[in-house]
This record gives C-alpha cells, structure tokens and sequence, in this order.
C-alpha cells in the first residue's frame, strides 16, 4: 500500500507540475488566466470543498454527535447558496483577484490590508488541518514515519502550487473529482452493509444487503444520536451552523477564487448553484462512514482516529485502499488550493500595492511562488504543535471568517455601510474570536457567535455614527 500511495501522489504531482509551462503572469498563476469552464469549476469546488478536514474530521463528528453534526452541514450548504446568489456574479463581473480586493473596492485600502491578513493567517491555519489529516493517513496505512508522512504531505501538494498555479490545482482537482465521490460511494456502501467487510463477513448488516444494514445500524445507534439536539445543546448546533456558513460564504480559496477564475459570471453562478447537490452528497457519505462506524464499533473511538479504524476493520483490503487513495486526495486538492489562494493573497493585496506598476506580472507570480514555500513551511509549524485535528478545525473555521463574514456580505447589500464601518467590522470580528477562542469559550458559546454580533454591531454603529459618500457597490 505504502508503494501504491507514494506512485499515486507522485502522478497527481506530475499532472500538476507540467502545467508550468502554461503559468506565465500573476493572472495565469493565480486565476487560470480567467478560463475555467463549468464542469471543470465544478470539479475543482467539489475536490476542494469536500477534502481531507471534511472526510477525516466530519467522519469523527458523526461518529460522536450523530445527526447534531448535520447543523454544520447545514450551514455549509447555505454559505454556499449565499456565495451564488449574493456575491458569485457581481464578483466575477469585478474582474478582480481575491476577496480582499472587493473589501478594498468597498471599504479602501485598509480594509483590504486587514482582511489580507485575516485570511492568510486563516489559510494557514486551514493547511495545518489537512497536513495533520494526510500525516494521520499516511501513518495509519503505511510505513511511513510521522516526521515522514508530514514532509511528504508538505511536499506533495506544495508542487502542485508552486509550479501549476491555478491550472495545475484545478486540472488535478478535476480529475480527482469523479474518484472522490467514487471512493466514498465505495466506503459508504461496505459500512452500511450493502458489501462483504470485516471478520463477521459485513459491515452494519453483516453482509445481509444494503437495506438489512441500514436498518440495523439505525437500530444499532444510541437514540441520542438520532435526534436533533440529542448530544449538543441548542447554543452548540447554532455554533457549528454559524462556523460553517462564515467559512463557506467567505472561503476566499474554495470558492471566491474559482468564480474569479471563471470564463464568466453565469459560468461561476452556475458551478456554484451545481455544488449544493454536489456537496450535500459527500457530507451524506461521510456522514454514513461516521454513524456506520458508531453502530458497528460502538463508542470509545477518539474523533481524530474514526476514518482510520472504519477503514481497516469495515472495508475489504482492496476497497480500503481505494478510499484512503480517496482520502489523500481529498487533502491534495483542498491544501494545494488553500496554499494557492494565501500566497496571492500576500501578492496581490499586500506585496503589490507596495510594488508599484513598475513591476512586472511575471516578477509578482515570482513572489507568489516564494509566497507558497514560505507558507507551507509556516503550516507545517503550525501543524507541528497542534494537538488535534478537531482543535486545529475549529481554531481555523473561527479565525477565516469571523472577521469578514458580516462586512463583505453588509458591504455588498446595505449601500450605508461605510469605510470606517466596515474596518471596525473586521477588526471587531476578527479580534472577537481571538480573544474568545483563548479564553476558551466562556459560558460555553462557541466564538464564532459573540464574533459575528460584535462584528455586525460595530459595522452598523459606526457606519451610521460616521456617514460618508461611499462608491456604488
């Protein structure tokens, strides 16, 4: 399996690395040259969207809150509906880079400098999720040492990034596309007993058939974990809704810099509208992994470690190789995107401000490929001394979008939002959830909830205390 994995990783790699010679400024390094079709836009959202954080992470949390974990879902869901009606075609239409450009548009300079940074430090903190999720892998099912398995993860999607650029990461995404929703189908379809898995001959059902086994693992389930608000309070579901609508609807990396990669608006709406089903159906899989594993194994298991034993004791060896390739990559394509979009980030809204038109596109795609090694090594730091992967989700999903959610959505629908207002909004939101995150949830609610309200109070307070004449958004 290890020779498998490493061959696997190296043609995704080699995919993506011969794209180099079709990267030739900052806009084909970072946006593809503005070209992506429909269906490979599609196929870059889902591969990114559902990827290593979802499938190895959200698998433990169905495994231990059950349908609870479903409010996160939800939310997803939703931040993408917003993206697509609110902001997809009038971003595209903008024809600018990244979400900091249209803070910039909106509220100036500042503004765009601060949430410049609010995602760069979200995005890093987002690759040290999916380094801890591909070195867990790596580790589980090969012979690979931790050290090992973290460099080759660095590595392997760092690559892709580097050299391809946004074609790379979207050709391999694409591709992989197709074989992550497959691999999954595959997973799902052992655990729910509807194939041959494991010492007793099945997964839930003992190999009885698909519709025995979904029968007997709801049987099998803890009620609690059949029944909204059975395991978690009504302030956590509303937490974990909050946190991923704020990390979807404002996910520079997933999908703001794929609809401005698009050949046009209606292509970016579409793709984006084309995700929901798209995304409904991997989180419903991963959710079958989790739970499966719950009613199978019982309790017991921690979060972090759920996919790794459903897979070596419910899936045939085989079919098990096939979804952890699946697993990898799900990482691959999530991490190389995320590496992509904080490095242009960096370039773009901080680095070429300062420039001047004096330099080249050519000399800005240079810094932009340092920007991708400097960031990796900052990720796998960050990775490094993280002590879990529920942990490192929750610190990211927190920090990414708390501090833009309600300033890019405000700014873009309510023509009252000011400079100053929008500012106050970022840093207010931004700096909430730091500071609640550190304390450790007070009382606890989670920090995306006192984050949004102060943002959205700040925001609304100042822009109507210090009025002023504002470009039509």
């Amino acid at each position: 399996m290890t020779l498998g994995i490493l061959l696997y990783l190296a043609v995704i790699v080699g995919i993506g690395v011969l794209q180099r010679h079709r990267v030739q400024s900052l806009e084909d390094f970072a946006l593809a040259g503005r070209s992506l079709s429909g269906p490979m836009l599609l196929g870059t959202l889902f591969a990114t969207f559902i990827g290593g954080a979802t499938v190895v992470g959200w698998t433990g949390s169905f495994y231990v809150l059950g349908v609870d974990w479903w409010f996160s879902g939800l939310g997803a869901l939703l931040g993408i509906a917003a993206a697509a009606f609110f902001l997809a075609r009038r971003f595209r239409e903008a024809a600018q880079f990244t979400v900091p450009d249209m803070l910039g548009l909106r509220y100036g300079n500042p503004s765009r400098v601060l949430g410049s940074v609010l995602i760069i430090f979200g995005d890093i903190a987002v690759i040290a999720v999916q380094i801890i999720a591909m070195t867990g892998t790596l580790v589980a099912f090969t012979d690979l040492t931790r050290p090992l398995a973290m460099l080759l993860s660095v590595v392997s999607f760092t690559l892709i990034s580097l050299f391809g650029g946004m074609r790379g990461v979207a050709l391999t995404d694409a591709l992989q596309a197709a074989f992550i929703l497959a691999g999954l189908s595959l997973g799902a379809w052992f655990v729910a007993g509807g194939g041959v898995a494991g010492p007793e001959g099945g997964g839930v059902g003992g190999g009885a058939g698909l519709g025995d086994g979904i029968r007997a693992g709801l049987a099998a389930l803890p009620p609690e974990l059949l029944r909204p608000l059975g395991s978690s309070t009504a302030v956590e579901v509303v937490g974990f809704a909050v946190a991923a609508f704020g990390i979807t609807a404002v996910s520079q990396s997933i999908i703001f810099s794929r609809v401005f990669s698009a050949r046009d608006p209606d292509t970016a709406r579409r793709a984006l509208f084309w995700l929901i089903p798209a995304a409904f159906l991997g989180y419903f899989l991963v959710s079958v992994l989790g739970m499966g594993a719950r009613a199978i194994l019982g309790d017991g298991i921690a979060a972090s470690d759920v996919f790794a034993v459903a897979v070596s004791s419910l899936i045939p060896p085989v079919a098990g190789g096939v979804v952890i390739a699946v697993v990898v990559s799900a990482i691959v394509t999530s991490s190389n995107s995320i590496l992509l979009s904080a490095s242009v980030n960096l370039t773009r809204d901080l680095v070429q401000p300062l420039a001047g038109p004096a330099r080249s596109n050519r000399s800005m795609m240079r810094v932009g490929q340092w920007a991708v090694g400097g960031f990796a090594l900052a990720a796998l730091m960050v990775a490094w001394v993280m002590p879990d992967i529920v942990t490192a989700v929750v610190f990211a999903y927190t920090m990414y979008s708390a501090g833009l959610l309600v300033p890019l959505y405000a700014g873009y629908l309510w023509r009252g939002a000011t400079p100053a207002g929008g500012f106050a909004g970022i840093l207010g939101g931004g700096g909430t959830a730091l500071g609640w995150y550190l304390a450790g949830s007070p009382f606890g609610v989670p920090a995306m909830l006192p984050a949004v309200a102060v943002s959205a109070f700040l925001l609304l307070g100042v822009s109507l205390l210090r009025p002023a004449q504002m470009v039509d958004p």
